[in-house]
């Protein structure tokens, strides 16, 4: 069984106390009035009619505390003691007892669904209505019959009186648990929401500082070790090749600055579409690489046409990707990029690249370490943007020994065709 808190019964001997103190405050009063105006009542009342109507009134009060364990049980102790009193001792102030009953169901109704206490609010009416109807007889009241519908009218008016305004409060705390419920539920599902908004961001983050460092520092990694070769054969090209590493370096400077600035919520100047893919052909030509940019579609038609920046941007970072592979894993081999935008649902994107010639098959940076196999993020990268926005991206070998790498992105029926 659960300990009760103090508090509760604290609360429970305050209003068992002040109901006392009301009952026989009110007792004494009537005890005043009969004294004064005997007319008020049948027959007179003697000491032992107010000891025992006082000591009732004292034990129902001392009921109440019941409630904090057996909220209907203490209910319907309530309303039985008067019963007991009017079958010993009936008396004029045998109403003054409805007090107790009336504060211990207002109390039972704050705390009890009206489906479980509607049974018990009838046992309880039909037990002050006995009471009534027995004290109204002994009394001296010989219309038994009206005398019941009196005494089932008080019983009602008992009973329906608290109950009412009791039900509303504990109907309305009810409905404020709820909506506090429903808020809570909100706000969790809310963080969880942003905790998934920032998993994907930082997963966004990831391939993009993966896309930028890889593509970059390969091509600087591939100048490099030609200028070692170079320097000393043919030392203005070594130079040429050392402004081309200075530019390389600019542009993942630039690039890292734009991916902070869009972190910022800074403007989106600089940021890749598929017109820049020209652009990247020929920054990866300027390091050596042989690279043919083919763009198919029709006379005076854009193939980025009905694609929105989010799919450019990852058109933009497959042919990136691919591109830095290739000079990786290939070095020496041919590049072609293509952009078929004749398809007016999608737009597809290829870039293969031929099998590494005899020179690049064991090409070595000059500390004598030969180039490795990647991790295998930049693709899994590729697949994942292409996902992000709904396309399809795949990647393998070709029948001719090379690398071929797809993207198919599908247009935006919402977009107008530019």
């Amino acid at each position: 069984m659960v300990p009760v808190k103090l508090p509760r019964w604290r609360s429970a001997l305050i209003i068992a106390f002040s109901t006392a103190v009301v009952s026989l405050a009110l007792l004494a009063l009537t005890a005043s009035l009969f004294s004064h105006d005997p007319s008020l009542h049948d027959e007179p009342m003697s000491d032992a009619d107010w000891i025992v109507t006082g000591a009732t009134l004292v034990v129902q009060a001392i009921a109440l505390v019941l409630r904090v364990r057996w909220p209907v049980a203490s209910m319907l102790l309530i309303a039985v003691l008067p019963l007991g009193l009017a079958s010993v001792q009936p008396s004029s102030a045998f109403t003054l007892t409805v007090l107790p009953i009336i504060v211990s169901v207002f109390l039972t109704g704050l705390s009890n669904t009206v489906s479980r206490l509607s049974i018990w609010a009838l046992f309880t009416a039909v037990i002050v209505a006995s009471g009534q109807w027995v004290n109204s007889l002994g009394a001296g009241e010989e219309n038994m019959i009206a005398s019941a519908f009196g005494a089932l009218g008080q019983a009602a008016i008992v009973v329906l009186l608290p109950l009412m305004p009791a039900v509303f409060i504990a109907s309305q705390r009810a409905l404020s648990a709820a909506q506090r419920e429903t808020v809570n539920a909100l706000t969790r599902e809310r963080d969880a929401q942003i905790g998934e908004a920032l998993a994907r961001e930082r997963s966004t983050m990831a391939r993009e500082l993966h896309d930028i460092a890889a593509h970059h520092l390969s091509g600087i990694s591939l100048m490099a070790g030609a200028i070692a070769r170079q320097i000393g054969t043919d030392p203005e090209v070594a130079r040429d090749g050392a402004l081309q590493i200075r530019e390389q370096s600019r542009a993942i400077l630039d690039d890292l600055r734009r991916l902070v600035g869009l972190l910022r919520d800074d403007d989106d100047q600089g940021l890749k579409t598929l017109a820049t893919i020209a652009d990247l052909v020929t920054a990866v030509r300027s390091s050596g690489a042989e690279v043919e940019l083919q763009i198919q579609a029709g006379e005076g038609t854009d193939p980025g046409r009905r694609v929105g920046p989010l799919a450019q941007l990852a058109g933009y970072r497959m042919v990136q990707e691919s591109l830095t592979n290739a000079l990786r894993h290939a070095p020496g081999s041919s590049c072609t990029v293509v952009i078929d935008g004749a398809d007016p649902e999608a737009l597809h994107l290829t870039v293969c690249n031929t099998a590494r010639d005899s020179t690049g098959e064991a090409q070595t940076t000059r500390s004598g370490e030969t180039h490795t196999s990647g991790s295998g993020l930049g693709i899994l990268g590729m697949v994942e943007r292409a996902a992000l926005i709904g396309g399809t991206c795949e990647a393998g070998p070709d029948e001719n020994g090379g690398w071929v790498v797809q993207m198919t992105i599908p247009r935006d029926p919402d977009r107008g065709i530019s």
